[in-house]
Order: structure tokens, then C-alpha cells, then sequence
């Protein structure tokens, strides 16, 4: 094992007052750009519409394009082009984060400017006013959402768990879970009444959104293809408006729920989340290991082997988070029950030498995961967004190899306080969740 960590490929820039983040490293001839607009100051109201604005942009008639021809121009000059919402917790500061609305592109370096030109078209001259292609945007919206809400209820439902006291996983929840599906469906169901509301929305998003102030880049390539930045970014800059309203940070309302969502599955998707950090407990590299533990020890063996779950997992996030969760899961309250022994666990936790090497491996063996020289630069520039540095990395690794059983026994109490803070959610069978309704503040069906 490596005992150095991963250090960060990152050189901060800037041009013409917009930050630019530089990872340095050869990419063959790629270019990878990450041009990523500040969507800080976007209120809990106009969120879901953030949310569909990204399923929009590039899938509708933009001045010279169809959408069709937008998209062979796409494929044919470039690598790809993709968007994303994504938030990122302060490892320092309680409660505070940046949000972005990123566009992704994947280019060669001499076909720079023809992406540039494409992502002109798409963020300046989209037809928002399109109904007939909105509704079927709006209808493919909806239909993956159901498919992925139901296939992957393990994680919306610890997002939504974690939503009632999480800022940023309330965010994730109005731009891509269970609020933003009813949005969503709303808007697809009584599209006639309300297309010029949606409409109106949209563009009000584009125009707050993509102005000069708001810009920022992250860029992996090496030196021969970093030459080409400047001028793409000062080109853009030059085209997009400038922000026509100051507004400031938008606050998300978070409060506990504890729901329970039916639908017509026969398993229940079952989470606990909590925030260790609003308990007076801070971040350590022990939390890693705890992960690996749990996840092929305990929760293994008593919600998948003896419970008959498919899966079963949690995470301890620098932000404080934390949440455990089973996927299809053919129990409810007993899987309750056995996150609330996780702490009885940890106090009794032993194991010798061999065992606690076997874990420090598995968890180095995460931390060392393999990387392309796309996912180095967003590793560094997630750090850069996040705060932190190398030092917080190799400090947490030195950790994670120091451990030992008595570590893991202290970090109970720890444990003990975010599960009391009893934040709970499920998704699952109509028949299991109504049997066990006393579980939950409200029941609502998924969709």
C-alpha cells in the first residue's frame, strides 16, 4: 500500500476575471472542458426548473439547428457534450456549499472552436418556446424518472432521508428525485394550462444563469492544449449577457419527514440518515473503514444473508452526512432494527491483526481507485470547490492505515447520535408500508 495519497492536478487561473482551474496532465490530443455557471442565488421555488431546463438545453431547435442536427453536429465534432447540477459541501464550514450547473465537453484540440460554437447555439438560441418538443421532453423526463426511481430506490430514498436536514441533498432532490418527478408530472399532465408558465420559467432561468459573472472553468489537457483555453473562454464571455439582477445565497428549508413511498413493487428500499457534524463530531479517516465494515460484516450479514435483501450499504460524507440503506429489501421495521444495533456492534467490535489488515486494504483499494485524466481533474477540482486540500487526503489515509480495532469501538457514540436523530424514509410495497404506517409522519404513494 501506498502510504503517500493522490496528490491534486490543479492551477488556478484566471482570464479576463474568470476563474479558470488547470489540471496539467496528458490526455492524448482530449480535451476536457467543464464550463460550470454559479447557480447559488436559485431560489427552493425555481429549482425543479432548473432540473428540466438541463433535460431542455441541447434536445430542442436552437437558430440553425434542429434539435436532430444539433445532435449529429454534437457527435460528429466532438467527444461529447453533457450537463449536470452539482453541489459541493465546505469541508470547514457547516452548511455552507457551492451549486453549479456544469456543461461537460469532450473534445479533440483542434475542434475546440466548433464545440464552442455548438455550445453557443445551444445556451443562446434555444427555442424554449417549442411546446410540441417540450412535452415530449417533459414525457421522456418523466418516464426515466419513474424507472429510475423505482430501480435505484436505495439511494433516493437515503437522499430524501438525508433531505430533511441536508441543504445540498435537498437540492439533489428538487433537481433530479421525488420533488422533482411531481414537478414534472405536473407540468406533463395540465401541459396546455401551463406551457407558457413553464415557458416563462425557462427563460427566466437562462437568463440568470448564463452570464458572465457567473462563469467558471475547469480544464484537463496538458500544456499544447491549454494554449487554445484563453481564447474559447474570452469568446464566450464576450457573447453571454450580463447578469441582470443581484440577488443573494438562496436557503433551502429542510424538516424532518419521515415518509414512507408506495408503489407496486413487492420489496421495500429501507434508509436512516443523519449528520454527525450537528452532534459536535468532526470527519476522520476511521469513518472510511467503518464504511467497508458495515457493509460486508454487519449490515451483510443481517440484512442481505439472514434479511434476504439484495444489497445493503451507507456512507460517511465530510459534510456530516451519513445514511444506511438496503435495496430490495423484503423487510421494513426488522432492517430498522438492525440500523439501530449498529451501535451495540461497534462497541463490541473486535478483530485481529489479519482481519483489521483485510479491511485497511479493502478501504485503501476505494481510495485508490483508477483514474482517467477526466476524473483526476474533477477529482482536484472538486477538492478546490469543497476546500480541501492534500493535507485533509494524506492525513485521512494515515488514518485509515493507523487503524486499529479500539478506533472503531470509540466511533459508537458517534453512530449512537446520528441514528437517534431518527431521519427515515422507504420506498416500497403499498401493502408493507400501509401494515406499517405508525413507522412514518405520512404516507404517499411514489407516483
Amino acid at each position: 500500500m501506498k502510504k503517500e495519497a493522490m496528490p491534486f492536478t490543479l492551477e488556478e487561473k484566471e482570464f479576463d476575471g474568470t476563474k479558470v482551474l488547470f489540471s496539467n496532465l496528458f490526455s492524448n490530443g482530449i480535451l476536457y472542458l467543464n464550463l460550470m455557471f454559479d447557480v447559488r442565488t436559485v431560489t427552493e421555488e425555481e429549482l425543479p426548473y432548473l432540473g428540466i431546463l438541463k433535460a431542455v438545453l441541447g434536445y430542442v431547435d436552437t437558430k440553425t439547428y434542429t434539435y436532430d442536427d444539433l445532435a449529429n453536429e454534437i457527435n460528429l465534432e466532438t467527444g461529447g457534450m453533457s450537463s449536470v447540477i452539482s453541489t459541493y459541501d465546505n469541508a470547514k464550514e457547516e452548511g455552507a456549499y457551492e451549486a453549479k450547473f456544469e456543461i461537460r465537453i469532450k473534445a479533440l484540440y483542434d475542434k475546440l472552436p466548433k464545440a464552442m460554437t455548438l455550445l453557443e447555439e445551444i445556451l443562446l438560441s434555444s427555442k424554449l418556446e417549442d411546446t410540441k418538443r417540450l412535452k415530449e421532453i417533459l414525457s421522456e423526463v418523466k418516464s426515466k424518472l419513474q424507472m429510475t426511481l423505482s430501480a435505484s430506490g436505495n439511494l433516493v430514498s437515503a437522499a430524501r432521508a438525508m433531505s430533511y436536514f441536508s441543504e445540498t441533498a435537498k437540492y439533489s432532490d428538487l433537481t433530479l428525485g421525488i420533488d422533482f418527478y411531481r414537478v414534472v408530472a405536473d407540468y406533463e399532465e395540465h401541459f396546455d394550462e401551463k406551457k407558457e408558465e413553464l415557458i416563462q420559467r425557462l427563460q427566466k432561468l437562462v437568463r440568470l444563469v448564463f452570464t458572465k459573472e457567473n462563469l467558471m472553468a475547469g480544464i484537463t489537457c496538458d500544456e499544447a492544449g491549454f494554449e487554445k483555453i484563453p481564447a474559447a473562454i474570452l469568446e464566450l464571455k464576450e457573447k453571454l449577457p450580463k447578469a441582470g439582477e443581484t440577488r443573494p445565497a438562496a436557503r433551502l428549508s429542510c424538516r424532518k419527514k419521515n415518509e414512507g413511498f408506495m408503489d407496486a413493487s413487492k420489496v421495500q428500499y429501507v434508509s436512516m440518515a443523519g449528520n454527525f457534524r450537528k452532534a459536535g463530531f468532526s470527519y476522520t479517516g476511521i469513518m472510511k473503514i467503518l464504511k467497508v465494515i458495515l457493509s460486508y460484516d454487519y449490515l451483510w450479514l443481517n440484512v442481505r444473508v439472514k434479511g434476504g435483501a439484495y444489497g445493503c450499504g451507507g456512507s460517511f460524507m465530510r459534510n456530516g452526512n451519513v445514511y444506511f440503506s438496503s435495496y430490495r429489501d423484503p423487510n421494513l421495521e426488522k432492517t430498522k432494527e438492525v440500523y439501530e444495533g449498529i451501535p451495540d456492534y461497534l462497541r463490541n467490535f473486535t478483530a485481529d491483526e489479519r482481519e483489521m489488515t483485510k479491511y485497511i486494504i479493502g478501504t485503501i483499494s476505494e481510495l485508490d481507485t483508477p483514474m482517467n485524466p477526466a476524473a483526476k481533474g474533477m477529482r482536484s477540482v472538486a477538492a478546490y470547490l469543497t476546500g480541501i486540500t492534500y493535507e485533509d487526503i494524506q492525513k485521512e489515509r494515515d488514518e485509515v492505515i493507523k487503524a486499529e480495532p479500539e478506533d472503531i469501538r470509540e466511533i459508537s457514540r458517534l453512530v449512537k447520535e446520528v441514528l437517534s436523530q431518527e431521519n427515515f424514509c422507504v420506498i416500497g410495497n403499498e401493502e408493507k408500508i400501509t401494515e406499517q404506517s405508525n413507522l412514518f409522519a405520512s404516507v404517499a404513494q411514489l407516483f
